[in-house]
């Protein structure tokens, strides 16, 4: 039986054709410079924001007198600068690269409009979050803790309220029209043993030709989501996508992040406790102290470091996770021969990396497809296939 938790050796060049390894090569090789470019930007940016204490010198001009008028800001103003990289790039993805490979059906209008709406949402969601952070770190030394339970909470509701208030915001979604594939969907669901309130399908083809599915929600929220470009699919293939998704949902995948996001939310916290401690680094950058609001983009910084630390960590985690939604999708409808078909044509359609590189590999939150099918064929070994 293979592990979850390792990797099962895979080469791509015996497990793909040449042309499709060459195409997806030539697709994502820019996509690695730019994902590379648009880091380094980033962090380059904030850092840079920091050095040149724009945060203190933004408040002072603009004599915002309140912490939290001041934080909001300066929230603004970093949301603002990162827009002027994100936007252009993102631009030259969806308007450039993928309508040259038939992947992006997106308009400049459209881009604009998901760009506004994820910039404004997050907006939302640092003000929801950082306000009261700022309030406990004027309050009290262990503030670090107190935000930690602030952040866990955060998560568990936006979980909860994604299908229902977050999703809409970027798809319309409708009830599956397709009476044999609601109830193929809905049988695989019963095979699972969840429960699913709803099957609903997303318009995802109004800014994309790329194919996918997923659960959620939680209780009376939970659906299965089919993306329209997934519709011309074979159905008995659909029927893997949905149960791999099922998998997740089945493992429980969900309710076992939450003590690994915890744990290392907890230790991040805690060491930007210890951070907030040295009063000579506040000070190098015009800063008050740990509650300064111009301190922002240092907290964000930090946040940043600390990311690139526990980034890793969450990935490994996360595609053990895949591995175990894919045997659970084999061991519900006992086809291997359809997982492989399913992972193949996802992966060739949509461009996939199929032969990513060491680094990649370790960064990402799901295994290669030729890893994931490699997983199939020994599991179909183990079972007599």
């Amino acid at each position: 039986m293979p592990s979850v938790w390792r990797r099962t050796p895979a080469d791509p060049e015996e497990l793909f054709d040449a042309a499709d390894l060459d195409r997806a090569r030539r697709y994502q090789r820019p996509l690695r410079r730019l994902r590379a470019g648009r880091l380094a930007a980033g962090v380059a940016l904030t850092a840079a924001i920091v050095v040149l204490q724009v945060g203190p010198r933004l408040v002072g001009a603009l004599d915002v007198t309140g912490w939290a008028a001041q934080l909001v800001v300066v929230l603004v103003a970093l949301e603002l600068a990162h827009l002027v990289v994100d936007v252009p790039l993102d631009a030259w993805v969806d308007l450039r690269h993928d309508r040259r490979w038939g992947l992006s059906t997106q308009t400049g209008r459209g881009l604009a409009a998901d760009e506004a709406k994820g910039a404004a949402l997050s907006f939302v969601l640092g003000t929801v979050l950082l306000v009261p952070t700022y309030a406990l770190v004027r309050a009290t030394a262990w503030w670090w803790l107190w935000a930690w339970a602030l952040v866990m909470g955060v998560a568990v509701v936006a979980g909860l309220l994604f299908p229902v208030l977050v999703a809409p915001l970027f798809n319309r979604f409708e009830p599956l029209g397709d009476p044999d594939l609601v109830a193929r969907v809905r049988r695989v669901a019963d095979l699972a043993g969840v429960r699913v309130a709803r099957v609903e399908v997303a318009d995802e083809s109004r800014r994309s030709r790329r194919d996918n599915a997923y659960v959620a929600g939680l209780g009376p929220t939970r659906r299965v989501v089919l993306f329209d470009t997934l519709l011309d699919t074979p159905p008995e293939l659909v029927e893997q996508v949905v149960a791999h998704e099922l998998g997740h949902v089945r493992r429980r995948h969900l309710a076992r992040q939450l003590p690994v996001l915890a744990a290392l939310s907890l230790v991040v916290l805690a060491a930007l406790g210890a951070l907030s401690r040295w009063e000579g680094l506040f000070s190098a950058f015009g800063l008050d102290g740990p509650g300064d609001p111009a301190g922002l983009p240092l907290a964000l910084l930090a946040v940043e470091a600390a990311g690139a630390v526990v980034g890793p960590v969450t990935a490994w985690v996360s595609r053990a996770f895949e591995r175990e939604a894919d045997l659970e999708a084999l061991e519900l409808l006992g086809r291997p021969d359809l997982v492989e078909a399913m992972l193949r044509r996802l992966h060739v359609r949509n461009l996939a990396d199929l032969d990513p590189g060491r680094l990649a590999r370790a960064a990402a939150g799901h295994p290669p497809a030729a890893e994931r099918i490699a997983f199939a064929r020994a599991w179909a070994t183990g079972h007599g296939g």
